[in-house]
């Protein structure tokens, strides 16, 4: 498909957030959408979604500064006030987001309708792209797991560090990231980013707790309703969002979008039906019983990646 025949609900996400009115367009288009309950967990074939290389890495438990650091100047309205979040319970989340291989063992087990193919070749090992919240939250019950909630992904982006605007610092680099040009709305091969579109899940730095992707490369559905205001009266310990709403947050900016994006605090807001060729998924569950993976500690993750201190577990599959 050329891009001048991308319809509207093909279109990439979060590619001009820059005028403070962006998310309230957002949210007007969103406001059909309004769905009030979860859909039936997905029927699978028990136990594919063990066969998988489901690479899991326990997040421990903890307190954060959620929301807008002091040195981001480009903040919205919806990410204030900056507040403290207690995660009381230690919870685990996918090292990578959900490859397209994963995504299309689930397709076969489940007899699920896959999402539309993008207008670019992508390999097993990329995200997969055009899923829906619908989507990503039934990959990820079929998984055995939970889409994460906001707060539980924003403190995993952080990676224990507190204060900064992108997880390694407060200036963007596309040696951290996979991420568009300065400029709306298009992908960019740049230093390490050598890819203009996706790029392989593991292919740059992981964060200190030991995760890849969080920002750039697709946007990552998370839990939670979106709600502008949810900030100014979040419980201390385990937000979940509203219990209802119109638009879903997404979460971490894409290959398509310009370096303002992909901001830890930065959140978009978009109906849970839209499908866009640089959205896509990763799945949290509850923690279980620690099973710590030979090795794991000092070690470098993904082939082709760069080391990096994890404080967290990689935990095998259960």
């Amino acid at each position: 498909m050329h891009k001048a025949q991308r319809t509207m609900r093909n279109r990439p996400v979060g590619t001009c957030i820059v005028r403070k009115h962006v998310l309230t367009a957002l949210l007007v288009t969103a406001a059909a959408a309004l769905v009030l309950a979860e859909p039936e967990p997905p029927h699978g074939v028990a136990g594919a979604a063990q066969a998988l290389d489901l690479r899991w890495v326990r997040i421990p438990a903890g307190s954060f500064q959620m929301g807008c650091v002091p040195a981001d100047d480009a903040c919205e309205e919806n990410e204030r006030p900056r507040h403290r979040v207690v995660l009381s319970r230690s919870f685990d989340l996918l090292a990578t987001e959900i490859t397209v291989g994963q995504y299309q063992a689930f397709v076969a087990a489940t007899d699920r309708d896959p999402p539309p193919s993008p207008d670019f070749e992508q390999a097993a090992d990329h995200p997969v792209v055009f899923l829906s919240w619908d989507d990503a939250a039934a990959f990820c019950r079929w998984a055995g797991g939970r889409l994460p909630t906001e707060a539980e992904w924003e403190y995993a982006a952080r990676g224990g560090k507190d204060g900064l605007v992108y997880w390694w610092g407060n200036e963007v680099s596309h040696e951290w990231s996979n991420y568009g040009a300065d400029e709306c709305c298009e992908g960019l091969a740049d230093g390490h980013d050598q890819w203009v579109t996706t790029a392989p899940v593991g292919s740059f730095a992981a964060n200190d707790f030991g995760l890849y992707d969080m920002t750039g490369n697709v946007w990552e559905w998370v839990a939670d309703w979106f709600d502008p205001g949810f900030y100014s009266q979040s419980p201390l310990s385990d937000p979940v969002g509203p219990t209802v709403g119109f638009g879903r947050v997404s979460r971490g900016g894409s290959w398509l979008n310009f370096p303002q994006v992909l901001r830890v605090s930065l959140r978009l807001v978009f109906t849970p039906g839209g499908q866009t060729s640089n959205i896509g998924g990763r799945c949290a569950r509850d923690a279980g019983p620690v099973r710590i993976a030979q090795g794991a500690e000092g070690s470098r993750g993904a082939e082709g990646s760069r080391g990096s201190s994890h404080k967290a577990q990689k935990i095998l599959n259960p």
